[in-house]
């Protein structure tokens, strides 16, 4: 009876700890997750989730721009996002004169609403299972890189195929290291504009000191709206555009969350690598994440300095600091997790169960008995381009001034085929755009200490001496408007490019670059040569794991997480409770601190308790809730992903994950890793009474 009541329970924290875990495809989930999604509290279906025939709530999931998720949250298109997902696009729209980073933006009607050139939002029509015909004609004998271009060649004909006969957008994607293959249908709006954004005081409260970090306050999101042409279809920027009509929009629910609700997460996670081996995840602690951490520390510490001393450079730089310390910060995050959590040991704990499993069977020997120790011996190759390719990326490349000169390779390609060399001019923008984002005394700064990094941890060269970065700084055409007007009156075609070739930044780049080439190709074959491993590797994990439901890693496809509502105690002696409020904001307001400078407005809701219909009572206090932990299974690219609860009703939207859980990109921990949501009600108050934009909430439907 004992061992018995102890496998029941071990069951049971198995069954529970494994339903945390996992990003699923939601066109399998009727086969594959509905029961549990339903034992777990769900209330609505697998086909109210996705359905290709009719409308349903992966009609109002969107890729939002690049990298993030938005949701479509009225009739009339309005889509909400995470604040950090829309900065960049804010900020081209910002000046000192309408600084909407610091100040805001709410359009009081649609009139007011401001375009955002080069935004767009992506939509999913549909996903395939496209396996076979990918691998059609493919012999299991044939070599690694035959399969991969035989593969190749079989995805660019199909995707034509697809988007010739359907007229959508078409990508066929790799799943269990090309395992399986799925293709994605998608139609792009690119006419996007601004609705309401809050001040960095909300929407950026906290900055990069609670970034990744419990407890949370940060009001994160945007509201922007998708117009669409006269057929509600995809068109450019037009003032005769309407508000587009979407297929399905999301009912928001105002009612509140308590803990163990169950709760999923449906957006684009971007890249995990849950089924490294031992060595591979070794490859991340040892070279790959200290290398990262180390370089954007340096750049970090330089543009804070600057930003703190001038407004121009504030506004500048913004964007590009959140970008470096975003990733800074997770990287030291994933760094302790993984140390914390002993991931090698663990990887290595399985894989020598793994191994029994094959010695136990002849022909397993034969077919899985190398595949360790392949990896292995692949991982040991490729060490020092691995550790030279981030000092490459991060440290090079992290000179603004290195990178500008990639224009110059638009100019060397026009030369030959204007028809006078005044045309050149069209280019001048091109040219210019380094001036125009860029702070040259803090680009010089930061390239000074990246290139001495990389001199010292790398290779030295003449390239990375001081005196040759300041005269690369005085006489770089790019410097000055002066330089790049002469350079665009030479006349002669061949007189351009011998001037551009001596440019001292571009001659660095070449420099870089050809090293920079040389090593990719290096590790793409070794690469190439990883990846062949993990197909046969994944493989023979689903045969010995047979009967085992497996998830593919995240790859910025459409992904349903489900967990629950709760809090975690993250070490000994500390605890997370599910939520926070507006009470700690205010405990963390600090005037003289620009990241805890709470809004004078926010203030005086705060003091007259001014919280409408979105107030809570908590300790028999009036009070605003602002965010809540759960246990969904989220990455970057989830950022501006819609919240559920069990009737599929928005509470919130997905912006982050709790430090000490970041590791869960490569390893998963049920009892540790989190995500954190804004509270939608928090949303709705800072739209409806710190914006005065009742407008916006009007438009949507609310359901307690």
């Amino acid at each position: 009876m004992k061992s018995k009541l102890i496998f029941l329970c071990l069951f049971l924290y198995t069954s529970l700890s494994f339903a945390k875990e996992g990003m699923w495809l939601p066109f399998l989930l009727d086969k594959m997750n509905e029961k549990e999604m339903k034992g777990m509290g769900m209330k609505i279906t697998a086909k109210d989730i996705y359905d290709i025939n009719k409308g349903s709530l992966k009609d109002a999931v969107v890729i939002f721009g690049s990298g993030c998720t938005g949701e479509v949250v009225s009739e009339k298109g309005l889509v909400l996002t995470n604040h950090h997902c829309g900065y960049s696009a804010v900020q081209g729209l910002s000046s000192v004169q309408h600084d909407y980073l610091t100040n805001g933006f709410w359009a009081m009607n649609q009139n007011e609403e401001l375009p955002c050139p080069g935004l767009s939002v992506t939509f999913i029509v549909r996903i395939d299972d496209v396996t076979s015909k990918v691998k059609l004609g493919i012999a299991e004998n044939l070599s690694d890189s035959s399969k991969a271009k035989m593969r190749s060649v079989n995805i660019e004909r199909l995707q034509k195929a697809f988007k010739d006969s359907t007229g959508y957008d078409a990508s066929i994607k790799s799943f269990y290291y090309d395992n399986q293959f799925y293709l994605f249908l998608t139609e792009k709006y690119t006419d996007i504009r601004l609705v309401g954004f809050p001040p960095d005081g909300i929407g950026e409260f906290g900055g990069s000191t609670d970034n990744w970090s419990w407890p949370r306050h940060t009001g994160d999101f945007g509201v922007f709206r998708i117009y669409a042409n006269k057929d509600n279809k995809p068109a450019t920027y037009s003032k005769d555009n309407i508000a587009y009509k979407p297929k399905k929009s999301f009912t928001i629910n105002i009612g509140g969350v308590k803990e163990n609700d169950f709760t999923w997460v449906y957006g684009f996670p971007g890249k995990t690598t849950e089924y490294l081996s031992s060595d591979g995840v070794a490859e991340i602690m040892n070279i790959l994440d200290p290398a990262r951490i180390s370089l954007r520390e340096k750049s970090l510490a330089i543009m804070e300095q600057d930003m703190h001393a001038s407004k121009d450079v504030f506004i500048k730089y913004a964007s590009k600091k959140l970008r470096l310390a975003n990733y800074y910060k997770k990287w030291q995050g994933e760094l302790l997790g993984l140390q914390m959590n002993h991931a090698i040991e663990k990887k290595q704990t399985q894989e020598q169960a793994f191994m029994k499993w094959v010695k136990q069977d002849p022909e397993r020997i034969r077919k899985y008995g190398n595949i360790l120790d392949d990896l292995s011996a692949a991982y040991k190759r490729e060490e020092n381009s691995a550790k030279l390719n981030e000092y490459l990326t991060e440290g090079i490349g992290g000179s603004e001034l290195i990178k500008a000169t990639l224009a110059y390779r638009n100019i060397m390609k026009a030369v030959d085929s204007i028809p006078d060399m005044d045309s050149l001019i069209l280019l001048k923008k091109g040219l210019m755009s380094y001036l125009t984002t860029c702070n040259i005394e803090t680009d010089k700064k930061i390239t000074k200490t990246l290139f001495g990094s990389f001199a010292a941890q790398i290779e030295p060269s003449e390239y990375t001496s001081e005196s040759y970065i300041e005269n690369m700084f005085q006489t770089s055409f790019l410097t000055s408007s002066q330089k790049i007007d002469a350079l665009l009156g030479i006349k002669n075609k061949s007189d351009i490019k011998l001037v551009l070739a001596k440019d001292p930044a571009y001659k660095a780049y070449q420099f870089y670059d050809s090293i920079q080439l040389a090593n990719s190709t290096l590790l793409k074959k070794n690469q190439q040569t990883i990846n062949a491993l993990y197909t046969l590797y994944i493989q023979a994990l689903m045969e010995y794991n047979k009967g085992k439901q497996f998830y593919p890693d995240a790859n910025s496809t459409l992904r349903v997480t489900y967990g629950k509502i709760e809090g975690v105690q993250p070490k000994d002696g500390m605890l997370y409770t599910y939520n926070t409020t507006l009470d700690g904001a205010m405990m963390k307001n600090n005037d003289t601190i620009e990241e805890f400078k709470v809004p004078e407005k926010l203030k005086l809701l705060y003091k007259t308790k001014d919280y409408g219909r979105y107030v809570i009572l908590q300790h028999g206090k009036p009070t605003m809730p602002l965010a809540f932990l759960a246990s969904n299974h989220t990455t970057g690219g989830n950022s501006g992903s819609p919240v559920m609860n069990a009737k599929g009703e928005l509470i919130g939207t997905n912006f982050d994950r709790i430090w000490e859980g970041t590791m869960s990109d490569v390893l998963f921990d049920p009892e540790l890793c989190r995500n954190i949501t804004l509270d939608i009600r928090y949303t709705l108050f800072i739209i409806e009474k710190f914006g005065g934009a009742k407008w916006i909430v009007d438009e949507m439907k609310l359901v307690k």
